[in-house]
């Protein structure tokens, strides 16, 4: 049962109508169980920390509406469900309104390009779910189930909103359906599925604006892998691939994480453990997280040929980032850590170069990021 907001900050300057446009961020934490909402200053990355509210037990990956309306936050403790809060428009201010039941434990969690189906991964059930959002915002609680290989780890749709990929992280592949439009289904496109290098671990994906190609980041390798997507069947070709992991970091490479191995608690070797993915809003960087080094990876895309060059690595003061995510304006990073006490946001540069220029508090374990820009009052 959803409980009551628990205001931890007010500033009134953030919750009173604005004659411009005003930048949200919420970040879920799921030690704590709480959602924290931030104002991002668009004009020089200064980062407030508004209000937290207690969603529950391991509250983790959350889901924005394409309209910027409803924020789906998933619980991965039994019984699994979905949590939906209404977006105030001027404020930012979340509302709980609903909550709808979810296959399983879910890793990742999207909606598609028109809002009208939720989808998720279930890194441990091994399981994509599509469900139908209604018009009322609310998740149905019939769910369609698709068997993956090992670890399930995200899903998304396209530009377009045709086609949908996930990333399956246990056999090195990343999974290709279409999507119909009118009933949410998934079919499998061709084979159902293309292969990465064998011990990559593709996690996290990312799509270029116009919709012509796929990035792809690998877990274990440190490795950004780029596809170009067939304009007509959704079919994925291999195009690229370039290394985010610089020698100096001494990280050997990584291995797949889960109950059987313990989770590597017992390995003293420092591993590669990428983490998030996420492309400038103008086509041009990419930037992955690296949790064991505590550090963000830059890469350049040329737009036209889809094409990436590793550029740099820089470390970031929040320990073991797992989620980053940009600004809609593309200027500004937002980075959490699991083991971090803060928050930040750093300043990109046009060559994928990060300085920290601001933080703010964040709850226990603080990972996934949804970044909302309101329109002008």
């Amino acid at each position: 049962m959803m409980k009551k907001p628990l205001l931890i900050a007010a500033l009134a300057s953030a919750l009173s109508v604005s004659a411009h446009a005003a930048t949200y961020a919420y970040i879920s934490s799921p030690d704590d169980g709480l959602i924290s909402q931030y104002r991002l200053d668009q004009a020089n990355g200064a980062l407030t920390l508004i209000e937290q509210i207690r969603a529950g037990d391991q509250v983790n990956p959350m889901a924005l509406s394409p309209d910027g309306r409803v924020l789906f936050a998933a619980l991965r403790v039994k019984p699994f469900q979905v949590l939906g809060y209404r977006i105030d428009s001027r404020s930012g201010h979340l509302t709980p309104f609903t909550q709808a039941p979810l296959a399983e434990s879910m890793a990742y969690l999207s909606t598609d390009r028109k809002g009208r189906y939720l989808l998720a991964a279930s890194y441990g059930a091994d399981t994509l779910s599509v469900q139908a959002i209604g018009e009322d915002q609310q998740p149905s609680a019939d769910i369609v189930r698709y068997k993956t290989g090992l670890h399930a780890h995200s899903i998304r749709t396209e530009p377009s909103n045709r086609f949908a990929y996930a990333g399956n992280l246990g056999t090195d592949k990343v999974l290709q359906y279409r999507l119909d439009a009118k009933t949410g289904e998934l079919s499998p496109i061709g084979s159902g599925s293309v292969s990465v290098p064998d011990n990559t671990g593709p996690r996290h994906l990312a799509f270029s604006p116009n919709g012509k190609f796929l990035y792809v980041v690998g877990e274990m390798s440190g490795t950004v892998t780029a596809f170009s997507i067939d304009g007509a069947s959704g079919a994925l070709t291999r195009i690229a691939e370039a290394n985010g992991i610089p020698e100096r970091l001494k990280l050997a490479h990584g291995k797949v994480r889960d109950a059987r191995n313990n989770d590597l608690k017992d390995d003293p070797t420092p591993r590669i453990w990428a983490a998030d993915l996420r492309m400038s809003p103008d086509g041009k960087l990419l930037l992955m997280s690296e949790r064991t080094s505590s550090s963000v990876s830059s890469f350049s895309v040329d737009p036209a040929t889809g094409g990436l060059k590793f550029l740099e690595s820089y470390p970031v003061q929040e320990q073991q980032p797992r989620n980053i995510a940009f600004s809609p304006d593309g200027r500004w990073l937002l980075v959490t850590g699991e083991k971090s006490a803060k928050v930040a946001t750093y300043a990109v540069g046009n060559d994928g170069a990060l300085k920290r220029v601001g933080e703010a508090a964040s709850g226990k374990g603080a990972l996934w990021i949804e970044i909302l820009q309101t329109p002008d009052a």
